[in-house]
């Protein structure tokens, strides 16, 4: 085996490991943290959500993701943005759910910068179940 092989494959190896690091490290943070939503009152969690759930469709989606974020926050989850801290969850949450919040926060994201984005009840309600299925899997409910 030449130099340079033996160099690309240790160093694909060394990226990989390290991914598995940090994936793992993220984690053990967030699993053996006391109790990541203890900052919230019992029940504040569903209250502030059925509180999302009784306003119109687009406010509805625009406080839903401030309570998405707020929860992150809350559990130190660290990053700048929204953006970041959704970025650090990525292996706390299966990706399904992971991939419904991104999805979720860019529907947010044209609804605040787009001046006439298309919107009806039907997709609101879907994007609205998306947050609520990141929180749900993210354990932001289970002490409620």
């Amino acid at each position: 085996m030449s130099k340079n092989n033996y160099k690309n494959q240790n160093d694909s190896g060394s990226s990989i490991f390290l991914m598995v690091e940090k994936g793992i490290g993220r984690l053990f943070d967030f699993v053996f943290k006391k109790n990541q939503f203890e900052s919230f009152g019992k029940g504040e969690i569903t209250k502030m959500w059925s509180d999302v759930e009784t306003m119109e469709p687009k406010m509805a989606i625009i406080e839903a993701d401030k309570l998405v974020d707020t929860v992150l926050k809350r559990a130190g989850i660290r990053g700048e943005s929204m953006a970041d801290r959704l970025r650090r969850c990525e292996g706390l949450v299966d990706r399904s759910s992971y991939q419904a919040m991104w999805d979720a926060h860019k529907v947010r994201n044209q609804l605040v910068h787009e001046f006439d984005h298309g919107f009806n009840e039907a997709s609101a309600n879907e994007v609205l179940w998306k947050m609520k299925k990141f929180l749900v899997a993210l354990g932001a409910f289970k002490n409620e």
